[in-house]
């Protein structure tokens, strides 16, 4: 039981890897089942800050001291029509990790840098199939052959039954992830009456109440981090975590707003719990973690 409990954990871990996916296609699904037709969006901006308060970092009985994180996320993607439904979409990702100095040997940052390369098949404004690539760095430090990685997802959304209920099918696959490189992903979209919506999807499974207007209230939980290498340190103790693959991993709890001022735009400010943050050095077989903290994020995100 204890060792099925740990791989359940472990995929979550693997889908938190992600996250930069799961951010821009829950913004697409949250629109799914609306009746009026729109125009594809051409131009997608997202931007995402969080801060997650100070916490205990340890591994195994040895604690390390508190630890703060702060998160940024940025993307932009452009959509270029190829034929019928059917679009190109490039863009650019940028995603960032600070972390607070304790004495543990884990890094003080991590960050990724990526291309995005994919195929949108669009039903009106909202996606109905994808395929992505980002390759890019996914590092430290240090730009180089070791940091690179090209993650793959691809996805399709399926009408169980209209205006209702929705089946979101896909994979994704990173070669630089520690454990689980290549996953499935499920999940299913709800949407019982105009103004609730469930989205038992990951990274991000939401409740969505629409009162009305230019305001939605949510709760649900999040998964975020990503797979990483970290720079050569001929001095780090112990010696194997020199230059080696990390999986970082926020495991969130918590609820909020979203603010729509036009149809294009939102603003989408919340907050919570960290179950906990994970430093997973699979390969390595080492593992850092810490306790619970609170945390506040926004979000904004433009698509025009």
């Amino acid at each position: 039981m204890k060792n099925t409990a740990r791989s359940l954990f472990l995929v979550l871990i693997c889908l938190a890897g992600t996250t930069a996916w799961g951010s821009s296609i829950r913004g697409e699904v949250e629109s799914v089942g609306d009746e009026k037709a729109e125009a594809v969006s051409l131009n997608i901006i997202e931007f995402e800050s969080s801060y997650v308060f100070g916490s205990s970092l340890h591994r195994g009985g040895s604690d390390f001291g508190d630890q703060t994180a702060i998160g940024n996320i940025f993307s932009y993607g452009h959509r270029i029509l190829l034929s019928g439904n059917l679009y190109l979409h490039l863009g650019l990702d940028y995603n960032r990790f600070d972390f607070g100095s304790t004495t543990a040997p884990v890094p003080d940052h991590l960050q990724a840098v990526a291309g995005v390369i994919g195929i949108d098949y669009m039903h009106n404004n909202d996606v109905g199939a994808f395929i992505q690539v980002k390759p890019g760095f996914y590092t430290e430090n240090d730009f180089d052959s070791a940091s690179f990685d090209a993650p793959i997802t691809l996805g399709r959304i399926f009408v169980l039954q209209e205006e209702k209920l929705y089946l979101f099918t896909g994979l994704n696959a990173s070669f630089l992830r520690g454990q689980f490189p290549v996953i499935p992903i499920a999940g299913l979209i709800w949407m019982p009456h105009e103004h609730w919506k469930f989205l038992a999807m990951l990274p991000e499974p939401r409740i969505i109440y629409t009162p009305g207007g230019k305001w939605d209230f949510w709760m649900g939980g999040q998964l975020t981090g990503g797979a990483f290498r970290t720079d050569r340190d001929n001095t780090i103790v112990p010696a194997k975590l020199n230059g080696a693959q990390v999986d970082y991993s926020e495991y969130r709890v918590g609820g909020g707003f979203i603010y729509s001022p036009c149809d294009n735009v939102s603003i989408d400010f919340g907050g919570g719990y960290v179950i906990q943050r994970r430093f997973d050095f699979h390969r390595a077989d080492i593992e850092y973690k810490t306790d619970g903290a609170p945390y506040l994020r926004l979000e904004f995100r433009a698509k025009f």
